[in-house]
């Protein structure tokens, strides 16, 4: 009994810890996102559902990011941000998912994504999928040259940053799982 309250206890502290991320200013005219991701939390723990439903949230998003269509970008944050509402500790990064849904057009959503994408990155880190692998992807042309990440179901690289011009640039960094 005490090895299931503690795995249930490292369970919550790894959810907590993925989206508990200190702010961070970034200046963009359009959009103010302020949260940055801190270092993933090492342990894994047992997914207790809802980290998957925000990285099945997390994954539509990122294909409306591909099809570079806002108004289906705003509809799948404001789902992601629903999502992450109901994890304890990750206000901030459901803040970031309202900022998109609300963004004035779509370079804004995507500087946007860049921060979000950090810290999803974080929480599904933190949790153990018994699914298909996932895979951190890396654009190096991303944010102006300073590069971006994202994660993927699939391993071809299918750039949510650049779709028109770039579709394929970019790396597979990291495979969870």
């Amino acid at each position: 009994m005490k090895i299931i309250k503690g795995f249930c206890f490292l369970a919550a502290l790894a959810v907590a810890a993925a989206c508990n991320q200190p702010a961070k200013q970034q200046d963009t005219a359009k959009v103010d996102t302020t949260v940055a991701a801190k270092p993933e939390a090492e342990t894994q723990v047992a997914d207790t559902g809802n980290t998957s439903d925000v990285f099945k949230a997390y994954i539509a998003l990122k294909d409306e990011f591909i099809k570079s269509d806002p108004t289906g970008i705003k509809t799948a944050a404001t789902a992601l941000e629903g999502k992450l509402s109901g994890i304890k500790g990750c206000s901030e990064t459901a803040a970031v998912a309202h900022q998109i849904s609300n963004a004035a057009d779509i370079k804004a959503q995507r500087e946007a994504f860049l921060v979000l994408s950090k810290d999803v990155i974080a929480l599904v880190k933190g949790a153990k999928f018994k699914s298909a692998p996932i895979y951190v992807d890396f654009c190096p042309m991303a944010d102006g040259g300073k590069g971006g990440y994202w994660l993927s179901s699939t391993k071809p690289i299918v750039n949510p940053y650049f779709p028109e011009h770039m579709k394929e640039c970019g790396t597979v960094k990291e495979q969870i799982n």
